[in-house]
């Protein structure tokens, strides 16, 4: 069993290093399958020993081995995050694992491009719609079809009317169209009930990690914070601990 968890904890390394590549490809619009990985600065070919997740990044000292310029600290932090959540996925969700590791995937590009560029691609949004609702009409979800669909119209549809009630309120835009289109695929993999919990999920963490930002940046901070990788975490955490989770909020409630 030790063996299992060694050989699965390297295949995720290799797969968030890959979600890496995905991230950055997608939203510079390049192509996921060629050329093989290069420096985004220098645009250099990586060697494969300059690639091996987290352990290049710490024995080049965060700095391309060519142009010495840095590598973004997103490079490990996704791999990692890869590898935290499919062991945690794998060992709470066994049966539906490979759905919810495609979920997982598209989540985990949509923190990385958010982060990064404030941006979400639609390829990693949207255009897995229609899988969701496959995926849920051969049970190879926890919901059904019709949840599904409700799930994807609500998520989507929700947001959109707080970021118009936000704009007509202030006059300014508060949530981009890349947070709509993320929440109506959470719902369309999680349901009515996944959209809800992820809006109450994702602006608890946003909440706390903006305060404590603004605290140590000082009053004056302008920057933007993206709401995307909050909608993605918290749909995560739903995903892995949603009994609990819906306890406690009853509990609370009550």
């Amino acid at each position: 069993m030790i063996d299992f968890w060694i050989v699965f904890t390297l295949l995720s390394l290799i797969w968030g290093s890959f979600l890496n590549v995905v991230a950055y490809r997608l939203i510079n619009e390049k192509s996921i399958v060629a050329p093989r990985s290069f420096c985004p600065h220098c645009k250099t070919t990586i060697a494969w020993y300059d690639n091996i997740p987290v352990v290049s990044w710490l024995l080049l000292g965060a700095k391309c081995r060519h142009c010495k310029k840095g590598i973004s600290a997103l490079y490990p932090f996704i791999e990692l995050l890869t590898v935290f959540s499919f062991v945690l996925l794998y060992y709470f969700e066994p049966t539906f694992f490979p759905a919810y590791a495609l979920f997982f995937s598209a989540l985990i590009v949509t923190i990385r491009t958010d982060l990064e560029y404030m941006l979400i691609s639609r390829m990693v949004t949207l255009a897995l719609l229609p899988v969701a609702w496959l995926l849920s009409y051969f049970q190879l979800l926890p919901i059904t079809l019709t949840q599904s669909l409700i799930g994807s119209l609500l998520g989507f549809f929700s947001l959109f009317f707080i970021a118009q009630t936000f704009y007509f309120l202030t006059k300014k835009h508060g949530i981009g169209e890349g947070d709509f289109d993320l929440l109506a695929l959470i719902g369309a993999f999680t349901g009515a009930k996944g959209v809800f919990f992820t809006l109450l999920i994702g602006s608890w963490i946003g909440s706390i990690i903006s305060i404590a930002y603004i605290i140590i940046a000082g009053k004056n901070v302008q920057a933007k914070i993206p709401f995307g990788p909050f909608l993605a975490l918290g749909t995560m955490s739903y995903v892995l601990w949603h009994n609990s989770i819906e306890q406690a909020v009853m509990y609370f409630a009550l």
